[in-house]
């Protein structure tokens, strides 16, 4: 009895000495792990401040600034590293209730790390040749060799930026806020920089042949007239043929809408969602090349009319609206154009409207606005207009969907597809759930400077299946006696059944990826529509006749999937017009 006694106190005592040890361990393991999360704490955070200021060093060209960060942005990524990634701390994550803040910590160090390695050091060495301020016009050409041999720098980095961004987004959710902050800090720094490397990456691999690096290029560029409607801004009024070779830009030959040949059958096969909503007019007439609500089929569309109307092929067309040439103008001020000096402020009213009070000759209009390319090509490729500027033009227009780019070359368009240079309207982006409005006139007139329209979507997702209901008012501010006071140029000549003075429209509603079309109205009553599918949405459209004052409201519902996440991110797209488009997201309260 004595020696059962004697073992079972000795058993007591080494459980007890045991779990002494393993807590005395576990403590200092635990001190361990938590000054090393407040090493990487600090090192993330003043990576965090370091990577938000290094893209615009990187296009500002300062290298020795650059040098400094990127050398910064290193030594606090890899202390950030080290701190996370002993045997202690990977054993802690073992540990349920710390797993999600030491996990998050160490996959953000590591991303960090990898960015120095793989992205931010290979861009030092070549931050002088992406300058985007520096590919301005020097002896009538732009030098865009720095730009290409930055491409394999910029494709490295780019690729690690990507891999970054996908980690982000699998991170687990810390538990503990001074880490979420850490990692929110510099996970909100790294999203937007991958978008900046990504449009770098993709300038540099397609601006240098583009711009006739590696053999002369031709392009068609088009000006689109917003007081005459189309799903892309407007019709095709003045435009140029535009030769490229080496970087030097010269105009080759200056177009007008009747340069071009009326064909009796579509020059290209038309997609069907296209016939069915606007029948094969897109691919007949250069006037409706901008209706199909895919840019790249009204760009091969207006590329192969030019072929066939002139002989001339090109590589590409470039499409921009009134109000995005108005953008332009800020930087490279005035121009004098026949009896106007346009300016930013006033070139969208002469352009729309003016002119044509001015001059009511249609040969001597077509020379005007012929006269306005040439004259802000040639300002423009003068060398003497700030290429800081142009770029913020260029991204305003394109942001406000006004600059449209499309490339007959595949890989090309590639690389515009699916980035920031992306000209979609509807694009294919799981980010944000889309819904298209937009316009087309049928008077053949140009009123539609007078258009002042606005879309509200309504969201109902407080049962198992979410409606969404898309409303567009339609009013204009077209003069009472307008089919008296105004040039038969904007009246449209009395070339339609509609009233002079009148406009007849034709409204396509696009609504979401994968929802379906549930019921619509037009001023309270169903209208004759034409229906189809494009790229999963439904679109709908009808057409209506609007007096001078007038309005129409048009009503389209819209039901989702069981279950799907309606509350994700809207984006209200429409035809940009001479005024902005009101749009308004309302989302119904579910709480009473």
């Amino acid at each position: 009895m004595l020696t059962v006694t004697i073992n079972k106190r000795r058993r007591i005592l080494w459980i007890a000495l045991a779990s002494v040890a393993f807590f005395v361990i576990v403590g200092a393991a635990a001190l361990w792990t938590l000054s090393r999360a407040q090493v990487a704490r600090d090192s993330l955070e003043s990576a965090a401040e370091v990577a938000a200021t290094f893209p615009e060093l990187l296009a500002s060209g300062d290298t020795a600034a650059t040098e400094a960060a990127a050398e910064q942005f290193a030594t606090d990524a890899r202390a950030a590293r080290d701190a996370t990634s002993d045997i202690v701390w990977r054993t802690a994550e073992v540990i349920p209730w710390v797993r999600p803040n030491l996990s998050a910590v160490r996959q953000v160090s590591e991303i960090a790390d990898d960015l120095a390695t793989e992205a931010v050091t290979p861009l030092v060495s070549v931050a002088e040749g992406i300058d985007l301020a520096q590919l301005g016009f020097a002896d009538g050409r732009i030098d865009v060799a720095p730009l290409a041999d930055a491409s394999p720098a910029l494709a490295r980095a780019n690729e690690a930026f990507q891999r970054s961004v996908t980690t982000v987004e699998q991170l687990p959710d810390p538990t503990v806020s001074v880490v979420a902050d850490a990692v929110d800090r510099l996970t909100e720094v790294i999203v937007p920089a991958a978008v900046t490397i990504d449009t770098l990456d993709r300038a540099a691999a397609l601006l240098p042949a583009m711009l006739g690096a590696e053999g002369p290029r031709t392009y068609l560029l088009l000006m689109l007239n917003n007081a005459e409607a189309r799903t892309y801004g407007g019709i095709p009024g003045a435009g140029a043929v535009l030769s490229v070779n080496d970087g030097r830009i010269g105009i080759e030959r200056q177009l007008s809408s009747g340069d071009y040949l009326i064909e009796n059958e579509p020059v290209i096969t038309l997609s069907p969602p296209t016939f069915a909503l606007f029948g094969d007019q897109p691919g007949r007439y250069i006037q409706n090349t901008m209706s199909p609500l895919d840019f790249s089929e009204g760009a091969e569309a207006a590329a192969t009319l030019l072929e066939r109307s002139t002989g001339i092929t090109v590589d590409g067309v470039i499409a921009v609206d009134t109000v995005g040439l108005s953008y332009f103008l800020e930087t490279t001020g005035p121009i004098d154009v026949g009896p106007f000096e346009l300016d930013s402020g006033n070139a969208v009213d002469i352009l729309l409207s003016d002119a044509y009070r001015s001059i009511q000759e249609p040969s001597v209009l077509d020379a005007f606005f012929a006269m306005v390319a040439v004259q802000m090509f040639q300002t423009v490729t003068s060398g003497e207009v700030g290429v800081d500027g142009m770029i913020g033009a260029a991204e305003r227009a394109l942001d406000e969907h006004r600059l449209h780019v499309w490339s007959r070359h595949p890989d090309e368009q590639a690389r515009i597809d699916g980035s920031a240079l992306e000209t979609m309207l509807l694009p294919d982006d799981a980010s944000a759930t889309r819904v298209g409005v937009f316009y087309n006139d049928l008077t053949g007139a140009k009123l539609d400077y007078y258009a002042e329209p606005s879309v509200t979507v309504e969201l109902d997702d407080c049962s198992a299946e979410p409606t969404v209901s898309v409303t567009v008012d339609w009013t204009n501010t077209i003069p009472p006696d307008a089919a008296t006071s105004l040039p038969s140029y904007v009246n449209g000549f009395g070339l339609t059944d509609t009233p002079i003075g009148e406009t007849m429209t034709r409204l396509t509603v696009v609504g979401p990826q994968g929802w379906t079309l549930q019921d619509y109205t037009l001023d309270d009553a169903q209208p004759g529509v034409q229906t189809a599918q494009f790229d999963e949405r439904s679109a709908l459209q009808t057409e209506f006749v609007t007096s001078a004052g007038g309005a129409h409201r048009f009503v389209v519902e819209y039901s989702g999937a069981s279950g799907s996440d309606a509350r994700a991110d809207w984006d209200i797209v429409t035809t940009p017009l001479a005024s902005e488009t009101a749009a308004e997201f309302l989302s119904a309260n579910c709480t009473g």
